[in-house]
């Protein structure tokens, strides 16, 4: 019978340990993240939160600055300063929504985005070669993980506001 607890708690150990290995992974996933921004950003004299608000606005869409400051977690004082500071490099326009003519969208500027999409093809492709290497149903786990991770940052977040 003593062995079958000590398997037990021997299990539940590695189980702990496996969990820390992840959470370590992931905060040191954001460090990973945080650097390659942060240099690539050098590259086109960009600091991260202005790289931040270009990656919104190119998997997004255009949207208000509002909704922009919002999701990035920015005061919209600082959010003005941000845009004027893209708009100013031609990296994004301001224009009137068509559908209600009181609303100013953020748009990005697609030619002037493809510069930093090129900067990001390495680390694209190196991504991709990576998760060939599983099967659909690894993929879709992996998927739900790192989706329920954003979502478990984004509550931790809003906790703070």
């Amino acid at each position: 019978m003593g062995s079958v607890a000590s398997t037990g708690a021997e299990a539940s150990r590695t189980r702990r340990r496996t969990m820390n290995l992840i959470t370590d992974a992931i905060r040191e996933m954001g460090v990973a993240m945080t650097v390659l921004n942060l240099r690539a950003g050098e590259q086109v004299g960009l600091r991260d939160v202005e790289m931040k608000a270009l990656d919104v606005l190119m998997r997004d869409g255009a949207m208000s600055a509002k909704a922009l400051g919002q999701r990035l977690g920015v005061h919209p004082a600082t959010m003005t300063g941000i845009l004027d500071k893209l708009e100013n490099g031609g990296w994004v326009t301001r224009e009137r929504d068509p559908d209600d003519r009181r609303v100013v969208l953020i748009q990005p500027v697609r030619e002037r985005v493809g510069e930093i999409i090129r900067l990001f093809m390495g680390m694209n492709t190196l991504t991709i070669d990576m998760l060939d290497k599983y099967d659909t149903a690894q993929l879709q786990t992996i998927a739900d993980f790192l989706s329920s991770v954003v979502g478990l940052a984004k509550e931790a977040s809003a906790a703070w506001s």
